[in-house]
C-alpha cells in the first residue's frame, strides 16, 4: 500500500514538474519580448478583442448581446460572431490574483498557465493508452519544451487555440482512462467527460473542427472495415460523443450561426449513425462504405449555410494547388478570399521554416512513424493507426498552411511518447540508441527556443506609433467611429475605446464583403466615391496606415488584395499617401510616421456649412461683423473649404481695417 502511495506521489510530481518546465520556458519567451518591447505590452488584432472581453467581464460581469462597437454601426452579436469561453475563465481567475499585478499580466499568467496543462493530460494520455510512464514523461516533455508548441503560447498574445487545445487532449486522456476503466459506472463517468471536454473544445475555436473531420474519417473507416464498433464500450462512447457534439451544436450560440450541425465532419458522423442504426442490413461492403456518405452527398446539395461560412479556406485550398503551392505575381488569377487568405499564417512551409519548428521532432518523426507501422502489423493497435493517420493528414496540411503546426505537434510529441514505450518492450541494443535519440532531440528543441527568445514572439509592429495614435484619439475624438485597416482596428477599439467599421474575423461573409468594398474604393475610386461608400456607416474619422505603396512584397498588402496592384493617378490612396493636404472631403487632423488620421467632411458638414455661411452674409450686411466671423468661422469648422464662408470673413477682416464699403451691401460673390 505505502509503494502504491509513493507510485503516486511520484506521479504527480512528474506531471507538476512538467508543467512547470512548460511554464517557465514560456515565461522566459515573454520576458525577453517584455525587454524588447516594454510594458505594458499591448495585444493585437483578434487577440485585443478577446482581452477587450475578458475586461468587459473582469470590470462589469457581462458581455453585451449586441456589440455596438464592433462592425459599426450596426454592430454584431457577440455569442454568434465569437467564439466566447476562455474570456469567463480569464476574468473569473483574474480575481483570484494579487491586486498588484495590471490586469493584462494577469490574464498572461493565466492564459499561459491554461495551456500548459495540456501538458501533464497529454502525459496522462499516453500512461493511460500504454501503461508506460517513459511514454506519458517524453511526450509531455517534447510538448513542454517543443518550438512548435511554445511560440504561440507565452501569453504575448491571445489565441483562443491555446484554450481549446488543452480540453480537446483532455478529452484524449479521458477517453483511454475511461476504455481502461474497471466498472461500467466508472466507464460512463470518464466518457461522459471526454464527450464533454470535445464539445467544449469545438465551441472555443473553430479550427477544432479540423481534428473532427479526421476524427469523423477515422471512424467512418472503421466503420466499414467492421471491427471497431463490435466491442459495446467503444459503441457507447462513441455515441456519446456524438450527442455531446449534437447538444454544443445546438446549444453554442456560435456553433449555431456558423451552421454546425451541417458541417462534413458531422454530416459524415451522422452518416456513421445511420450504418450502425442499420447495420444488420448491410451484408456487402458496398452498402457499408456508401450508406455512410448519404448524408454528406445530401448536406452538400441542399445545405448551404456551413459552406457560405468556411468554403473560403477550400477555396484557398484548391487556389495552391492550381497554382502548385505558389502565390501568382497578377492577382487577377485569384478571387478577393484566395488573395486577402493566403497571408503567412496560411502560406505554405518551406523547408527552411519547417527545420526551424521541428528541428528534432520532425526527423525523430520519421524514425518512430516507420517503427509503428511494422510494429502495428504484428500488434494491431486501433490506437496507433489513429496517431498515425492524424500525424501523417496533419503533416500534410501543415506543408500547404502552416498555421497547423499547432495540431502537428501534437501528434508528432505523442507518437514520440509511443516511441518510448516501444523502447522498453524491445528487447534489443538498439532501443538504447533510440531513448537516447529521443533525449538527444529534447535537448536540440529546448535549445531552439532559448537560443536567441526573443524571436519567437510576435513583433507588435509599429507599437510606439500605435500607441501615440491612441493617445490622440483618446483626447480628441471622444469616441467617434473609426474606419481603418482591418489589422489596426482592434487595437483602436480595445486602447482608444472608438468604435470600429473593419474587424479581424474573416468567418463571416459580411465583414469580408466590407472589407472588400472598403480595398477596392480606396484603391480604384476617388475620395469622393470613398465618401459616399462611408457615409451610410456615418463614419467621422478615418485612420489611413501610410506605406501602402511599398515596393516590398505587394502581394501582402490591401492593393494585391482587391487587384489593384497600380492604383490609378486618382485613387483615395494614392491622395492620402502622397498629397494629404489636399483632400476635399478628407482634412488631415494628425500624423505620425505611420498614421494619418482625417476628419470626414460629409454631405451634412457641407449642408451646414452652406447654412452658415448664408446666415453670415447675412449678418455682415446688417453690419453685425462679431456675429459674421462667429458664423463664418463655424461654417469653415464643418467645411473647410466653403468659399462662401472665406470670403465673409476676409470681407469681415476689411471692416474691421476701415476698408470702404457700401453699408448693408453684401460681399462680393457671396450667396443670398
Amino acid at each position: 500500500m505505502i509503494a502504491r502511495y509513493i507510485k503516486i506521489l511520484l506521479a504527480v510530481l512528474g506531471l507538476s514538474a512538467l508543467f512547470a518546465a512548460g511554464l517557465t520556458i514560456r515565461r522566459v519567451v515573454l520576458s525577453t519580448q517584455f525587454a524588447q518591447y516594454g510594458r505594458p505590452l499591448p495585444f493585437n488584432l483578434e487577440s485585443a478583442l478577446e482581452f477587450r472581453y475578458v475586461r468587459m467581464l473582469f470590470e462589469t460581469g457581462r458581455i453585451p448581446y449586441r456589440d455596438k462597437a464592433i462592425q459599426a454601426p450596426e454592430g454584431v452579436v457577440v455569442r454568434a460572431t465569437y467564439t466566447l469561453g476562455a474570456e469567463y475563465v480569464y476574468a473569473a481567475l483574474a480575481r483570484l490574483l494579487p491586486d498588484t499585478l495590471p490586469l493584462d499580466e494577469r490574464v498572461r499568467w493565466i492564459a499561459v498557465a491554461w495551456f500548459c496543462l495540456g501538458i501533464p493530460l497529454l502525459s496522462i494520455w499516453l500512461w493511460a493508452w500504454t501503461r508506460s510512464l517513459w511514454a506519458g514523461g517524453l511526450a509531455g516533455a517534447y510538448y513542454a519544451v517543443a518550438l512548435s508548441a511554445v511560440m504561440r503560447s507565452t501569453g504575448q498574445e491571445l489565441h483562443h487555440e491555446n484554450f481549446a487545445l488543452p480540453l480537446l487532449i483532455a478529452y484524449l486522456a479521458l477517453a483511454a482512462l475511461a476504455g481502461r476503466a474497471a466498472g461500467r459506472g466508472a466507464f460512463l463517468l470518464l466518457a461522459l467527460l471526454a464527450a464533454l471536454a470535445l464539445a467544449c473544445a469545438a465551441a472555443t475555436w473553430d479550427l477544432i473542427q479540423y481534428y473532427l473531420i479526421v476524427w469523423a474519417v477515422v471512424h467512418y473507416a472503421r466503420f466499414v472495415y467492421g471491427e471497431y464498433f463490435r466491442a459495446e464500450r467503444r459503441r457507447l462512447a462513441w455515441w456519446l460523443t456524438l450527442l455531446a457534439l449534437g447538444g454544443a451544436g445546438v446549444l453554442n450560440p456560435y456553433l449555431r450561426a456558423h451552421a454546425f450541425l451541417a458541417s462534413y465532419a458531422m454530416l459524415l458522423v451522422y452518416g456513421v449513425a445511420l450504418g450502425l442504426l442499420a447495420e444488420r442490413l448491410l451484408a456487402r461492403p458496398l452498402a457499408r462504405a456508401l450508406l455512410p456518405l448519404l448524408p454528406v452527398v445530401a448536406g452538400v446539395i441542399f445545405l448551404s449555410a456551413y459552406g457560405e461560412t468556411y468554403n473560403h479556406f477550400l477555396s484557398l485550398l484548391w487556389a495552391k494547388l492550381r497554382f502548385f503551392d505558389h502565390k501568382p505575381a497578377d492577382p487577377a488569377l485569384l478571387t478577393f478570399d484566395q488573395r486577402i487568405l493566403w497571408t503567412p499564417p496560411l502560406n505554405s512551409a518551406t523547408f527552411l521554416l519547417t527545420a526551424r519548428l521541428f528541428p528534432a521532432t520532425l526527423p525523430l518523426f520519421l524514425l518512430a512513424g516507420t517503427i509503428a507501422f511494422f510494429h502495428s502489423r504484428k500488434h494491431p493497435d486501433p490506437e496507433i493507426n489513429r496517431l498515425l493517420a492524424f500525424t501523417i493528414v496533419t503533416f500534410l496540411t501543415f506543408l500547404l498552411f502552416v498555421r497547423f503546426h499547432v495540431f502537428l505537434i501534437l501528434g508528432l510529441a505523442a507518437l514520440l511518447g509511443w516511441l518510448g514505450y516501444w523502447v522498453f518492450i524491445k528487447r534489443s541494443l538498439w532501443r538504447w540508441l533510440v531513448l537516447v535519440l529521443l533525449f538527444f532531440g529534447l535537448g536540440v528543441e529546448a535549445a531552439q527556443v532559448l537560443r536567441n527568445p526573443v524571436r519567437w514572439g510576435s513583433w507588435p509592429g509599429y507599437l510606439r506609433e500605435k500607441q501615440e495614435l491612441v493617445q490622440w484619439l483618446r483626447a480628441n475624438t471622444a469616441g467617434g467611429i473609426v474606419l481603418a485597416n482591418f489589422g489596426l482596428s482592434a487595437f483602436l477599439l480595445t486602447y482608444a475605446d472608438c468604435p470600429i467599421v473593419l474587424h479581424p474575423k474573416f468567418e463571416s461573409p459580411v465583414i469580408r464583403e466590407r472589407v472588400r468594398a472598403y480595398g477596392e474604393t480606396l484603391f480604384t475610386a476617388d475620395e469622393q466615391a470613398l465618401r459616399a461608400w462611408m457615409e451610410p456607416l456615418r463614419v467621422p474619422y478615418y485612420v489611413y496606415a501610410r506605406g501602402e505603396f511599398a515596393d516590398v512584397q505587394p502581394e501582402s498588402q490591401m492593393r494585391y488584395f482587391v487587384n489593384a496592384l497600380n492604383p490609378p493617378v486618382f485613387a483615395a490612396a494614392r491622395l492620402f499617401e502622397e498629397r494629404p493636404d489636399e483632400g476635399r472631403y478628407f482634412r488631415l487632423l494628425w500624423e505620425n510616421a505611420k498614421y494619418r488620421v482625417f476628419r470626414v467632411i460629409t454631405r451634412a458638414d457641407e449642408r451646414m456649412a452652406r447654412r452658415l455661411a448664408a446666415e453670415a452674409a447675412q449678418a455682415l450686411r446688417g453690419g453685425r461683423v462679431a456675429e459674421a466671423e462667429g458664423k463664418g468661422s463655424q461654417a469653415l469648422m464643418y467645411d473647410p473649404q466653403n468659399t462662401n464662408a472665406m470670403q465673409v470673413l476676409l470681407h469681415a477682416q476689411e471692416r474691421r481695417a476701415g476698408a470702404q464699403s457700401p453699408a448693408g451691401a453684401p460681399p462680393r460673390g457671396t450667396a443670398e
